[in-house]
């Protein structure tokens, strides 16, 4: 392993590269070092790719078409000179023209700086700091003004305004295809800033097909099958699960309405219109389909369409889970990865997790994980990030693996890996460490709440407390119940899990990817502010 600082992305924009020789070498005799869309893009060349469900469009943009469009799109940025090795910020609503525009940056060899919309205007304005980029590219206006940086800012023809006439297709674009250089910088996106400084983790090409296919082995994707894609463009997610897996795939992609609590209600709409049949649940969104999908029309869809359901970006609630799939009657199949690993490991329908069925499932085919003393999961990937681009990766890594900062084993039932807390969530409750995981499932059983959180914070005495944040769910919650449920606690965790606090709230904080925001419940916590 080398750990190299340089002033350049790929010799252009700053970044502490990443390279390990023995995965390299493992990538040789894999025969995938050398990933080659062209080859997907000719055998599905009038096959359809792209649905545009929120513009209504019926039809679909086959895999010619598409191409034809992104190389378009690459020769408008060279008119704005912006040239191989550059950088460029994308700042757009999920769209057909922002998936254009990742192709296009991909074929013209240019890194992408993908900004969430609803991001907060402080948050879009440190990452533009960091991003090196020439010019913002957009699909909206308003509010724009308020992250401007002295660049660029280029809102781009929207897919709808788009006549089917001037949608073509030329097989001689597929040459373009052989100039890809898939070692290359191509994707820096920036994690969340909410517990520091956001990092810019850097992957190529290379790294996103050769996780995608190791994942799509376990459920053979092909030109059956047709994503529904909900999630957010400008995440990780939205980007590899939803848009680059089931390309390299042959697959279909419905781009339909972010998710969202509005949404909800109408969830099956674009789906069923489209005849979705893979979907990528995250447990907010599961969460909320159960609580506010009243409609029967999903549930009839479900039931009389095979449908994979793959959950990920946050653990999932095994209760959740089960009311799920028994009302819907769709297994979910959780997986487990990443921004800087991206896929490591999932469910799958050649094998569900044993035991206690709450494992994310079997490493990936050339994955690697060993733990630490303190469980903590180190990772070996041939797709491992090639860096930060802003922050050195070095105390990262432990040798040649990548600390994640979950804590996990080995199912003994399965050999499935399961997911027993974070790291830095550890509670040292009286010089024993508590991890909030096992208790946070376990008042999940209990349904006295609508949804609940477990944090630790500074005790004089214990050194640190339990303290469990909750939405009480309406006729079933009593003071008396919940006095209860700490009894049982103590009898079946045992007298070190019992919570020392509970805090009433009306919802509990979450990120955009779902995930339990616990640094903003800390600040709750500090702040005195229970139920408001």
């Amino acid at each position: 392993m080398s750990l190299n600082n340089g002033k350049d992305l790929g010799d252009a924009n700053g970044i502490t590269t990443y390279r390990e020789e023995r995965f390299s070498s493992r990538l040789s005799q894999s025969g995938d070092s050398a990933p080659s869309l062209k080859t997907v893009f000719l055998a599905n060349w009038d096959q359809p790719f792209i649905f545009d469900a929120l513009n209504g469009r019926e039809r679909a943009v086959t895999y010619g078409e598409f191409l034809h469009l992104s190389i378009q799109l690459g020769k408008m940025l060279e008119t704005f000179r912006v040239d191989r090795g550059n950088t460029i910020c994308v700042m757009m609503n999920n769209s057909v023209e922002l998936a254009e525009t990742y192709l296009a940056s991909l074929i013209s060899g240019i890194v992408v700086v993908p900004l969430d919309p609803l991001k907060g205007e402080n948050e879009v304005k440190e990452i533009l700091s960091y991003a090196g980029h020439k010019l913002t590219l957009c699909n909206f206006t308003g509010g724009l003004s308020d992250i401007a940086d002295k660049k660029p800012i280029i809102k781009i023809k929207s897919f709808s305004d788009y006549a089917d006439s001037d949608i073509l297709s030329d097989k001689k674009d597929l040459g373009i295809l052989d100039n890809i250089d898939a070692g290359k910088p191509f994707l820096n996106t920036f994690t969340s800033g909410s517990t520091g400084v956001p990092k810019g983790v850097i992957h190529s090409f290379r790294n996103v097909y050769l996780t995608s296919i190791a994942f799509a082995k376990r459920f053979n994707f092909n030109s059956g099958s047709v994503f529904y894609h909900n999630l957010p463009m400008t995440y990780m997610a939205g980007i590899l699960n939803l848009f680059f897996m089931p390309m390299i795939c042959g697959s279909k992609v419905v781009v339909g309405e972010r998710f969202g609590i509005a949404a909800m209600p109408r969830f099956w709409d674009f789906p069923i219109k489209y005849s979705a049949n893979t979907f990528w649940f995250i447990p907010a969104m599961l969460a909320l389909l159960m609580k506010l999908d009243r409609g029967s029309s999903g549930v009839e869809y479900a039931k009389r369409t095979v449908i994979t359901g793959l959950v990920g970006t946050a653990p999932l609630n095994q209760k959740l889970r089960r009311d799920f799939e028994k009302r819907y009657g769709i297994p979910l199949y959780e997986s487990y990865g990443l921004s800087e690993t991206l896929f490591v490991s999932t469910n799958s329908p050649k094998g569900v997790a044993g035991g206690s069925g709450d494992g994310v499932g079997k490493p990936l085919d050339m994955v690697e994980l060993n733990f630490q003393e303190d469980k903590e999961i180190s990772i070996g990937v041939p797709w491992m990030f090639l860096g930060y681009s802003n922050v050195d990766a070095k105390q990262s890594f432990s040798g040649e693996k990548f600390l994640s900062g979950d804590l996990g084993e080995f199912e003994s039932s399965s050999g499935f890996l399961k997911i027993t807390g974070r790291k830095k969530d550890l509670i040292i409750r009286g010089g024993i460490n508590i991890s909030p995981r096992r208790t946070e499932e376990f008042v999940a059983h209990s349904d006295l709440f609508e949804e609940s959180a477990i944090i630790g914070a500074e005790d004089a005495n214990l050194g640190e407390k339990t303290i469990c944040f909750f939405v009480p769910r309406k006729g079933v919650y009593s003071e008396d119940a919940r006095k209860q449920l700490n009894r049982d606690i103590i009898e079946k965790l045992g007298k070190d899990y019992q919570v020392d606090e509970f805090v009433e709230l009306q919802e509990i904080p979450k990120n955009i990817n779902g995930k339990v925001d616990k640094p903003k419940l800390r600040k709750i916590y500090k702040s005195g502010r229970g139920a408001e």
